[in-house]
């Protein structure tokens, strides 16, 4: 074999694995997904000194950490997105 034909060969080589190389590469990334949220913001706090609700906490603790000392109270989220986990219980 000459060695015009070993470079022939190896470039075709080169030009296939980084074809394979590259999709591979592509396909792990589009398999990646976010992580879901098991709760879906669950708990909700009602701060009375400014009279808001904010429901963005996944643990009851959460929310109580938050509220202590401000005056105000921490309660299950009563409107459950459909996805979430409340929702299914």
């Amino acid at each position: 074999m000459t060695a015009r034909a070993q470079e022939t060969i190896l470039s075709k080589l080169f030009t296939l694995l980084s074809i394979i190389f590259a999709g591979l590469a592509g396909a792990d990334y589009l398999s990646v997904a976010p992580a879901a949220s098991t709760n879906a913001y669950g708990y909700c706090l009602q701060d009375y000194s400014s009279d808001t609700r904010k429901c963005s906490f996944d643990t009851l603790e959460q929310c109580i950490i938050l509220i202590s000392g401000r005056g105000g109270s921490c309660a299950r989220q009563p409107w459950p997105s459909e996805g979430s986990a409340i929702a299914a219980n």
